[in-house]
């Protein structure tokens, strides 16, 4: 029988401290030249077996224990050995042992999508270019080394603004948290790199200056008053874009939701789902109510929709392109044009295609019958949403009105 070949002191010394360190399950032996790991369990038997980007030579001790620490850490998740060692390691950058966040980055974006929430549109435009700046800081020389740190740095994007309290700010420090709590408790990256008390995050999202000018888009769309709705539609000459307006105004639509609809006899139906982190939406039935000195519209719309002699307006190849086609068509129309004009001046807010759908809620609120949670439902959100967004008015006059009817009959 052969005799075992005589194993150098380091190598005898490295060995007696994994066991020390890990107790039981860990060993390694050299393979071409790396540390070969192998794990094994004794309560089910298994072993499990991943080389380590690190040369086996003197010296490299401290590397190899670095680097059980933090696959340990993953394999406690769930992980195998090899996506384990995968993401303990940045392979491309030396062997030396240091959480790979791109790995963490494509594992996160499967978990976020593979359920179809967010759609993969949504991921590319609300969360790739976030968590891509988030590694870009991570992997500098001198970039941030825990979860606070890294936060704290997501305050301003790539070109060095970040106005406190703005939407981009926001939302890059809360992709940037979604993703260190899915490093944590999902990829056993170390403890260092979980996101910081709510307060932190709370001031490094910051508050809004009222002074600060707004960009052309933000803010809470104006309504448009069934008049204004009724003057843009009768302006509107190309018979397809008058029915994609029309069946925006009178039906209070997303824009996106011209894609999916079916007309009935009583009522349009659209098919769409609206997916957020929150869930989604059921495709819907939405009863019409017809625009205030316009009775008939509605129907009129459905019976040209159900016909199909008239088709809808050419609105891009996918669902992301949709607005951009009705804001291309309206921004040419001069009767929109002055309606913006007029918001504007008299300080009422921006007018964007979502006036439209705020015309279809007001016009429901003008309605002591249609109660806020029927009319959220007609527009496929909730009836929270519906209160604090676009029925705001029921907070007020219209509550005290409806219980006093009450009480005198």
């Amino acid at each position: 029988m052969p005799k075992k070949a005589r194993q150098e002191p380091w190598v005898l010394r490295l060995k007696e401290e994994i066991k020390e360190q890990h107790r039981f399950g860990y060993s390694i032996r050299e393979m071409r030249g790396k540390v070969q790991l192998q794990r094994y369990w004794q309560d089910t038997g298994k072993r499990e077996v991943g080389t380590l980007p690190i040369e086996w030579r003197q010296g490299c001790g401290r590397d190899v224990l670095n680097a059980i620490h933090g696959i340990n850490a993953a394999l406690a998740k769930g992980l195998s050995l090899k996506d384990a060692i995968k993401l303990s390691f940045e392979v491309q950058k030396g062997p030396k042992p240091k959480v790979n966040w791109l790995e963490i980055y494509n594992r996160f974006h499967l978990h976020k999508t593979e359920s179809g929430k967010p759609k993969e549109s949504t991921w590319l435009k609300e969360y790739a270019g976030r968590l891509l700046w988030m590694i870009d800081q991570l992997n500098q020389p001198d970039g941030p080394n825990n979860g606070e740190a890294i936060v704290k740095a997501m305050r301003f994007g790539r070109d060095g603004k970040g106005e406190p309290g703005s939407q981009s700010r926001r939302l890059r420090v809360e992709r940037c948290v979604a993703m260190l709590d899915f490093a944590v408790t999902k990829c056993g990256a170390p403890v260092r790199w979980m996101p910081p008390p709510a307060d932190v995050i709370k001031d490094a999202i910051g508050t809004a200056n009222n002074n600060t000018p707004k960009a052309p888009q933000a803010g809470q769309a104006a309504a448009l008053t069934d008049e204004q709705f009724l003057l843009l539609f009768d302006s509107i000459t190309n018979p397809s874009w008058k029915l994609a307006i029309g069946l925006m105004g009178c039906f209070g639509l997303r824009g996106v939701e011209l894609r999916y609809l079916t007309a009935h006899a009583a009522h349009l139906h659209c098919s769409y789902e609206k997916t957020t982190e929150k869930g989604s939406t059921d495709p819907r039935d939405i009863p019409f109510l017809d625009p205030q000195g316009r009775k008939g519209l509605c129907k009129q719309l459905l019976m040209t929709l159900s016909a199909g002699i008239t088709p809808l307006p050419p609105l891009g190849s996918e669902d992301g392109a949709t607005s951009g086609a009705i804001d291309t068509f309206l921004s040419r129309n001069k009767v929109w044009k002055q309606l913006k004009k007029d918001a504007k001046a008299a300080g009422l807010g921006r007018v964007s295609t979502y006036s439209l759908r705020h015309c279809f809620a007001q016009r429901c609120g003008d309605k002591p019958s249609i109660t806020p949670k029927s009319a959220a439902i007609a527009m496929g959100h909730s009836e929270e949403t519906h209160l604090r967004v676009y029925q705001k008015q029921y907070k007020g006059g219209v509550v005290m009105g409806q219980f006093a009817s009450a009480n005198a009959s």
